[in-house]
């Protein structure tokens, strides 16, 4: 080893793999390695005049270099695993045959003095020669591949069988006979070499193959360990030739070498790593693989016998052995093909496990062969073109794109070829002509040359996420809109309100004033203008509409009403029963009358399919806290398996064409959305819907007593001086002592220094808004709380909170004096003088 193999050493210590806390680390097995080489050469120079020290020094010492590569397996062996543990452990039971072996040779020379190189040991001894070649068949550079490593296993046992038959006929059975054994050792030490440059052969070719992987370093030291035992072995070879040949001598280093190497290459290979077993490809040896041993060992046996037979004892022997070496054989080419058709077994498995998989999987997955030409398709792709199998096996995978599609088709091949994947965007044609956009991605599949066979194509046809991206865009944009008409609304209606205001004090004043007409036409058309801007605002933010106080049996009289000529004409009669007292509901009119038409539809079309001609049942009622409309028919019913879905959106029971499926869901959300609910009532016959909403208790007026002061003051809070103005004239007309604040800080201030009956404050505001203002200022004052009304130029900005929350009075802007007059009378609040009230000002 030179300077940078010590230098790759101490690197290694550095980086170590896992495993080296757990052992030795590279620069003690190499101090190891280089201490025998220099006991070796000491003890041989030291020792020279005695033979005896000197073979017990090298029969250890050839022992304890053999050692090292078991130990180092031993000690990374978890390190490893499928075909890479099984190439290191093929290596270390090499090594561990060649010390059994070595060990009745060094009982020869030493107890019996008599040591020879054709006895049973020398047998043990050869398998560490052939060992590696023999484990290459696990190839270990080409990965992991659990699956494959029990039929590897067993083709090595079956190849090492193989060698043990050819040592044990061509070279021990000459052994039996005296006049052979000179011939023996000469062909047992040719043999030998011819194993050592087979070894050093099949290692170059792995070499060679392993040159882009990590293991080509870990084959390039097995190749220079053997390298170098080769040379050396020539001279150890010829020394036993002539006779020469003493253990604990330099000629021992033949042995010695290449086990350091061995140790050396086992310490720096590479770790398998994590890896998942399911993942592998499932890997298929040639039958002819296996086969071939066991061919071989009859063949060279029994034909050996036919060319050679002399009739004596080593025939008989070798007759014996071919005959057992064989059965063994085929006893392992059994396990053999039997190990192969459970792996064959098992990945027919595999593969009718991912086709299922493929078949029931919503992406479009298709196989092209090399010439576009359809090989696979599964179920989504045949269901979104429209094709079945054997019409798409007559087109080309050109033929199915449509307009620039089919020239970017044309050069997917090609991009695959040169990046290894392509990915994009194709327009897809059906079979009816219609056409769909595809998110596509091709790969290749390729021959064991390099060349590509065929073409996998996943695709996802984008249709639906290109109509939801679409919607989410038009969202977004409605919602800018939104925020920007929402903005434009109140700075519209603030000054409408002004317009509005001002024009109904100069009609209060004058009542007799020349032009009447006219402002009476500017407040008409100020209103009018107010209107148009909150429906705008309406449509744009998708608010809930506007929710008033109205009597829930006349909005079921007034629906009954519009559908009774009708149900007449059907000969279906209406039974209605309505509650004697009002039932008051804050809700959107036209929301709850379409809940009710749509029960009325629901009903008459039940009984018309069932009948033609039967009785629908409403009724109204209440308890104080709900109030609630019972629709009942006399139709079938609803079946106790439909129950539970009468309410999902989509869902009918009637003929196509005769119904979305829709109403019941939104009669539902409609319900829902006003705090209450629409539930299906069991019954013995017909169906019975009950719609169940909260009843609206009115805030009561304070009682004068209770009044939280003793004179009519009120609170304008505005950060629009002229609102302010013409809100302070209408409220000193209605008998108000009136202050003025334009911001919420400065209405917080007031409320706690002057005693207030009553106040008036805008939503949006800078700094402290109308609606924190009314939290801080009902934590203050729970009763002035009660008499606060809120005026807004954006009617959306306040839903879902306080105002509907504490049912607050809302006054959007622009409003009238008849809309305040309104609210205050609710409150409980009476002008003080007459419908005037008190003189205004002069402003």
């Amino acid at each position: 080893m030179g300077v940078g193999d010590w230098k790759l050493g101490v690197d290694a210590v550095a980086f170590s793999a896992p495993w080296t806390p757990h052992g030795p680390p590279l620069l003690r097995y190499l101090t190891i390695g280089a201490g025998i080489v220099v006991c070796y050469a000491l003890g041989s120079w030291l020792l020279a005049g005695q033979p005896v020290w000197r073979s017990i020094l090298g029969h250890l010492l050839l022992v304890a270099s053999a050692a090292i590569l078991p130990t180092v397996v031993w000690r990374r062996h978890r390190e490893w695993a499928g075909c890479q543990r099984l190439f290191w452990f093929t290596l270390a039971l090499g090594m561990v045959f060649w010390i059994l072996g070595h060990a009745g040779w060094a009982i020869d020379d030493l107890v019996f003095g008599q040591p020879s190189w054709l006895r049973w040991h020398t047998v043990f001894s050869l398998c560490a020669g052939i060992a590696p070649l023999v484990a290459l068949l696990a190839k270990p550079h080409l990965g992991v591949r659990s699956a494959a490593a029990p039929a590897a296993a067993l083709d090595i046992a079956a190849y090492g069988l193989l060698v043990v038959f050819i040592y044990v006929d061509f070279v021990l059975a000459e052994s039996l006979i005296p006049d052979f054994y000179a011939d023996a050792q000469t062909r047992l030490l040719t043999l030998v070499q011819i194993n050592r440059f087979a070894l050093l052969l099949g290692l170059l070719t792995a070499f060679w193959f392993a040159t882009s992987s990590v293991w080509r370093s870990t084959y390039g030291r097995l190749v220079a360990g053997v390298g170098v035992g080769f040379v050396l072995r020539i001279g150890t070879s010829l020394a036993i030739a002539r006779g020469e040949y003493q253990p604990g001598t330099i000629h021992d280093l033949a042995w010695i070498v290449p086990w350091l190497f061995y140790a050396w290459a086992a310490f720096e290979a590479p770790s398998s790593g994590p890896h998942d077993p399911l993942a592998e490809t499932p890997e298929s040896w040639p039958v002819v693989v296996s086969v071939v041993p066991v061919l071989l060992i009859p063949a060279l046996g029994y034909g050996g016998l036919y060319l050679d037979a002399g009739g004596t004892a080593a025939d008989s022997f070798r007759i014996l052995l071919t005959g057992v070496t064989t059965v063994c054989g085929v006893v392992l080419l059994t396990v053999r093909l039997a190990t192969q058709g459970g792996e064959l077994q098992r990945a027919d498995a595999r593969l009718k496990l991912l086709a299922a998989a493929t078949e029931q999987t919503g992406d479009l997955i298709l196989i092209t062969r090399a010439d576009g030409t359809f090989e696979h398709a599964n179920l989504a792709f045949l269901r979104a073109l429209g094709y079945s199998r054997r019409e798409l096996a007559l087109l080309r995978f050109r033929e199915l794109l449509d307009g620039p599609s089919q020239r970017l088709g044309a050069q997917i091949p090609a991009d695959v070829r040169r990046h290894g994947i392509w990915r994009g965007t194709l327009n897809r044609r059906r079979k009816d002509g219609s056409t769909f956009p595809a998110s596509c991605t091709v790969a290749a599949l390729k021959d064991a040359s390099g060349g590509i066979t065929h073409f996998v194509g996943v695709e996802r046809d984008m249709s639906e996420e290109l109509r939801l991206r679409d919607q989410l865009v038009q969202s977004e944009r409605l919602s800018a809109i939104g925020e920007l008409v929402a903005g434009v609304a109140h700075e519209i209606n603030n000054p409408l309100q002004t317009i509005v205001g001002t024009v109904e004090l100069m009609l209060d004043e004058a009542p007799d004033v020349v032009n009447r007409r006219d402002l009476e036409l500017v407040r008409r058309e100020g209103t009018r203008a107010g209107q148009i801007v909150r429906n705008l605002l309406s449509f744009i933010r998708r608010g809930a509409p506007d929710r008033i106080r109205v009597d829930l049996t006349h909005i079921v009289k007034t629906t009954v009403d519009l559908r009774e000529y009708h149900l007449r004409q059907s000969n279906i009669g209406v039974d209605l029963r309505c509650a004697p007292e009002p039932l008051p509901v804050l809700v959107n009119r036209d929301e709850i009358q379409q809940v009710v038409l749509n029960l009325l539809l629901n009903a008459e079309q039940a009984i018309a399919s069932h009948s033609g001609s039967g009785t629908i049942t409403v009724v109204t009622g209440g308890n104080g806290v709900h109030q609630r409309v019972d629709v009942m028919d006399t139709g079938p019913g609803v079946s106790a398996e439909l129950r539970g879905r009468i309410f999902e959106p989509f869902f009918t029971t009637k003929h196509v064409g005769s119904g979305t499926g829709l109403g019941l869901s939104i009669s539902h959300g409609i319900a829902g959305a006003h705090g209450g609910a629409l539930e299906l009532v069991p019954t013995d016959a017909g169906a019975h819907f009950r719609l169940t909403l909260p009843a609206h208790i009115e805030r009561r007026a304070l009682p004068p007593d209770l009044d939280p002061v003793g004179v009519r003051r009120a609170l304008i809070v505005d950060d629009e001086a002229a609102i302010r103005r013409v809100m302070s004239r209408l409220l000193v007309r209605r008998g108000f002592e009136v202050l003025e604040a334009a911001t919420g800080e400065a209405a917080l201030a007031m409320g706690a220094s002057e005693p207030l009956s009553l106040v008036i404050c805008d939503v949006r505001m800078p700094g402290i808004d109308g609606l924190e203002f009314y939290r801080r200022l009902a934590a203050r004052h729970p009763l002035l709380g009660r008499r606060f009304i809120f005026i807004t130029g954006d009617a959306t900005s306040v839903e879902g909170g306080e105002p509907q929350r504490d049912n607050l009075p809302v006054l959007p802007k622009p409003f009238t004096a008849a809309d305040l007059d309104a609210i205050l009378a609710r409150m409980g609040v009476e002008p003080a003088t007459g419908p005037h009230g008190a003189q205004p000002p002069q402003l």
